[in-house]
């Protein structure tokens, strides 16, 4: 079994730093598909859309109904940065 190990603190497979680097590049995106979101914040599917039938995710606007939901990141990074 291949380790990385960074800064001498933290010891990785390759399976954990190669899921780590997707879910870094996958977080940096302006959207995220629900399945992504849930994903990277281990939450399952049905959760995260719950919290953005509530409102309590932003998404980007859709022309259609039936079009696929995207978590506007861009919405979450603005609210964080007006709280710190």
């Amino acid at each position: 079994m291949n380790v990385s190990t960074l800064n001498n603190h933290i010891t990785l497979t390759d399976s954990q730093f190669e899921s780590l680097k997707r879910d870094l590049v996958v977080a940096s995106l302006p959207f995220l598909s629900v399945e992504d979101y849930a994903r990277i914040t281990n939450d399952t599917t049905g959760n995260v859309r719950q919290q953005i039938h509530h409102g309590r995710l932003p998404i980007r606007k859709k022309l259609k109904a039936r079009e696929k939901t995207f978590i506007n990141m861009l919405a979450i990074r603005a609210e964080a940065e007006l709280v710190v």
